[in-house]
């Protein structure tokens, strides 16, 4: 989002009002009655003073001083100190019910917002290309969705807020020009003077915001970094040395937080003083230069009372607002960016089949970051319920091969077809959906093992049909063992499971989307012999049944495979046979 702040606020406030504008305007209107309701309300001051005595003059009988006591008339309602009393209380009754619904409903509208907004930041990511998601931290992402989002919705509030008190501040300054003009031009060129003197603090608060923002990122990359890594710092005792560094780091987020409550400390001090410094002209020139009749002049001072604190709130509210204008900013950034790198959504619809052949034809591809590309026309070919190894030393572009493929990535040169249509933009989507993926690291959370293998199906999964997958996945006996067996929790990333184990129920889980190519990258790379011959045992199972593609190291992992794939360091050609080599 490019801009100045004002401009920033104002396209927030504008994406605000686009959400829900019938909701929108329902609010403003209560805020219309709320801020007319006061200046009436404080009209009825005028009809009490002459209750009890106060002689108001005949100057004041025609000026809006004496609406309040002409109103009682044409409603033909006794002017009584009960009836004023009683109309009064019926008039904050009314009043006070607005304000609870003004309340509510903009809270509503607020978290309806931060839903909103959090959901459609999510799908936008989701649908993103995985080589622009990968060129991000995934860190910055999940702050962004948590506490960025969270601070958007209050900003939001904020905003509606801001709007309420400048509609009552506007009635009550319309009332107090009514009474005198004279001394409310007077009372305008103070608050201009407080705003100027104010400006300086605006500055610093609005650079705070920045240094917030950073911090706040530093220390949610920390922790999830930190928690991710959790087991190797205590294997390697390192806890001081981590927890030092976060400290570093909260201490500079503590000493920015305690300048910004000085900040914030330091306006009120400054409203406080000039306000009082105001008010004392304001009377001085009231009562010595324009001769003000009491009743009126109360009537003003009443109206000057209810509309400083209002103006007070709105400099704190916009102070507030202005420090979350680098959160707006980073929040849009992070939308737009993920616009420009979205997928062709249509492209999930599209069939696809894997009736003949996968072919790479001339690949080549290299990572933005990177000047040397990963491969250069790599050219390969995979018939349908083939397994192929795919080998070659660290770097050689193995895994960014897999990629392409599998459909996360589209190569920069050349193309992948599968039984001669071309796999791209248009199909990306729908040949993804039946691809599987099992990588060293396994995806589980923290459910039962049942919930852990559904998810990947969009249909209704029976026990036979989960029993079916795990018995090919070699995971049937282990399974079985546990108290709960499907419906046995396996704690978060699955800790209550071994490595192998969690392996093995990847593999099911990948079966069980009833892939027509399954990819596994360096999936058995961290385990035992034993483990690791588990899972060969399984990959013996599906050989003719499904097209495999296996990216291994370990020789005993893929001593059953006949055709390989085998990738140089500086890999520039690929040919099919039954043995394929890149020098």
């Amino acid at each position: 989002m490019k801009g100045n702040k004002k401009v920033v606020l104002w396209r927030a406030f504008l994406d605000y009002y686009r959400f829900a504008p019938k909701r929108q305007w329902q609010l403003m209107l209560l805020m219309l009655i709320q801020g007319l309701g006061s200046g009436v309300g404080l009209l009825f001051i005028i009809p009490l003073l002459q209750l009890i005595g106060l002689d108001l003059g005949h100057a004041s009988s025609k000026s809006i001083s004496g609406f309040a006591i002409e109103s009682f008339h044409f409603l033909h309602i006794p002017l009584t100190l009960a009836s004023v009393l009683l109309s009064y209380v019926v008039i904050v009754v009314c009043l006070a019910s607005v304000r609870y619904l003004l309340s509510v409903q903009s809270t509503q509208l607020q978290q309806a917002y931060t839903g909103y907004l959090r959901d459609s930041l999510y799908r936008i990511l989701l649908h993103s290309r995985w080589a622009f998601i990968t060129q991000n931290k995934m860190s910055d992402f999940t702050h962004t969705l948590t506490g960025q989002v969270q601070s958007i919705g209050h900003t939001a509030y904020l905003l509606m807020q801001f709007s309420s008190q400048i509609v009552v501040s506007a009635v009550l300054a319309v009332l107090a020009f009514a009474l005198s003009w004279q001394l409310s031009l007077l009372a305008l060129g103070l608050g201009l003077c407080i705003l100027l003197v104010l400006l300086p603090i605006n500055k610093r608060v609005y650079k705070s915001g920045d240094s917030h923002l950073i911090n706040y990122k530093s220390i949610f990359q920390m922790l999830s970094d930190q928690l991710g890594s959790l087991k190797m710092i205590k294997s390697y005792a390192s806890e001081q040395y981590y927890a030092d560094r976060l400290k570093l780091t909260s201490d500079r987020l503590e000493i920015q937080q305690v300048k910004l409550n000085q900040l914030n400390a330091l306006t009120s001090w400054v409203y406080l003083v000039v306000a009082v410094v105001a008010f004392s002209v304001f009377f001085y020139v009231a009562r010595q230069y324009y001769s003000v009749p009491i009743p009126t002049l109360l009537l003003l001072l009443i109206v000057c009372a209810r509309l400083l604190p209002l103006l007070s709130n709105l400099q704190k509210n916009y102070q507030q607002l202005l420090h979350k204008v680098p959160s707006l900013r980073d929040v849009e950034q992070m939308r737009l960016s993920c616009q420009q790198h979205q997928e062709n959504l249509s492209s999930a619809k599209v069939p696809v089949s894997f009736e003949d052949k996968l072919v790479a034809r001339n690949i080549s591809f290299r990572y933005p970051t990177k000047s040397e590309p990963v491969f250069e026309e790599i050219f390969l070919s995979i018939e349908r319920n083939e397994t192929v190894a795919l080998v070659g030393p660290s770097g050689s572009g193995k895994s960014t091969l897999a990629d392409i493929l599998g459909g996360l990535l589209l190569p920069d040169d050349g193309k992948v077809v599968c039984d001669n249509v071309e796999i791209n933009q248009n199909n990306l989507l729908a040949w993804r959906s039946r691809v599987a993926y099992v990588t060293q690291e396994v995806y589980l959370f923290h459910d039962t093992i049942r919930n852990n293998l559904c998810w990947v199906s969009k249909k209704t999964v029976s026990d036979e049909q989960l029993w079916e997958v795990l018995k090919l996945a070699a995971a049937e006996d282990f399974v079985d063992a546990l108290p709960e067996k499907l419906d046995s929790v396996i704690g978060d990333r699955g800790i209550r499971l071994s490595g192998g184990e969690r392996q093995r129920l990847a593999m099911a889980r990948a079966l069980l989307s009833n892939p027509l190519l399954l990819i596994l990258d360096e999936a058995t790379s961290a385990l035992d012999n034993e483990n690791e011959a588990q899972i060969q045992k399984s990959l013996e199972r599906l050989e003719g049944k499904l097209t495999i593609l296996i990216i291994a190291h370990r020789e005993t992992t893929i001593q059953h495979v006949k055709k390989r794939i085998e990738l140089g360091k500086q890999a520039k050609a690929a040919r099919v046979d039954t043995e394929v080599s890149v020098p």
